[in-house]
């Protein structure tokens, strides 16, 4: 795939889908401009290409200074910048909507070719969720102020690293049961990162005038209840799957919040409450190209160091 040293700025690089998605691009020889607020914390990204195809810039992502010194000489831009929960000095409304704003207006001005911003599946008009509802903002935003842009909305995302499967495993080493928010009955449709790595490189060659929205998730939905039987299954463990009704659901995340790394926000309950998988309304990871990878084929190549034993137990 030739791609005549197209010059890429990511701004999210150093996150779980950032890093697989480095591998992917350094193979395609593009030359890949990284925008981190600590370019010593992120020395590790280099060393996944070669010598000078990775250069870090040192960035604050609300600083229009930083964010064109990063944008020049640039053919492609890629935002991956998101959280899942707020803290006291990261809100959802300032990293998911104002720094797209004020990053698709410079790509604009600066005059480059595309666009990719990874948004969430399940952003609509309406939605309880502070999470989503700037997921919206966001993606609006790119939309009113860079033409050929490309949106996607993955489901939850898998693999090692990730912070999904990783986690539950990590509750069930010491807790005797894992709770299921509403009964475990919200849908997902979970996609492979590697998986979600190609279609932002299959996104990065579209010649679109116009926006465009993908939602990508995997070729199976499965309940929260499912992935947690698939996951336990996994580490060989047994146990209780416990049914906690939305509102006590509520209330415990209101104190599970003040935890370093919460396993649960008011928010997240919030979005539990909506099933997290394709619409059939926008084209997908199949209109991209990408084939979806089962859960079952990756799974077990990262998960086993949870079971007793390890691999081999």
């Amino acid at each position: 795939m030739q791609n005549n040293q197209k010059i890429i700025a990511i701004f999210g690089a150093g996150g779980f889908i950032g890093r697989h998605l480095m591998r992917h691009l350094t193979k395609l020889d593009y030359r890949i401009k990284v925008a981190t607020r600590n370019v010593h914390h992120k020395g590790y990204l280099k060393p996944l290409g070669n010598p000078g195809q990775i250069e870090l810039f040192k960035t604050n992502i609300f600083n229009e200074e930083d964010i064109k010194n990063v944008l020049k000489n640039c053919d492609l831009a890629i935002n991956l910048v998101g959280i899942l929960y707020e803290t006291r000095r990261q809100k959802f409304n300032h990293i998911h909507t104002q720094f797209p704003f004020m990053l698709s207006k410079l790509c604009n001005e600066l005059g480059i070719n595309n666009l990719v911003h990874v948004s969430a599946l399940g952003v609509k008009e309406r939605h309880n969720s502070l999470y989503m509802q700037s997921k919206l903002g966001g993606e609006k935003a790119i939309q009113s102020n860079f033409k050929p842009s490309v949106i996607l909305r993955p489901s939850v995302v898998f693999g090692p690293e990730d912070k999904f499967f990783n986690t539950f495993a990590s509750l069930a080493q010491f807790s005797p049961f894992l709770p299921l928010v509403g009964g475990g009955k919200t849908k997902f449709a979970p996609i492979y990162v590697g998986d979600v790595a190609m279609a932002i490189v299959k996104a990065l060659e579209l010649n679109n005038s116009e926006p465009k929205i993908y939602e990508i998730g995997g070729p199976e939905n499965y309940s929260f209840k499912e992935l947690m039987e698939i996951l336990l299954a996994e580490i060989k463990k047994k146990r209780f799957l416990i049914p906690i009704p939305f509102g006590a659901a509520k209330f415990q995340s209101y104190f599970l919040q003040m935890m370093p790394n919460p396993l649960l926000t008011p928010d997240q309950v919030e979005l539990l409450k909506h099933n997290n998988i394709v619409s059939g309304d926008y084209p997908t990871l199949k209109d991209l190209g990408v084939g979806g990878t089962q859960i079952q084929s990756i799974l077990p190549k990262y998960i086993y160091r949870f079971r007793t034993g390890g691999q081999f137990g």
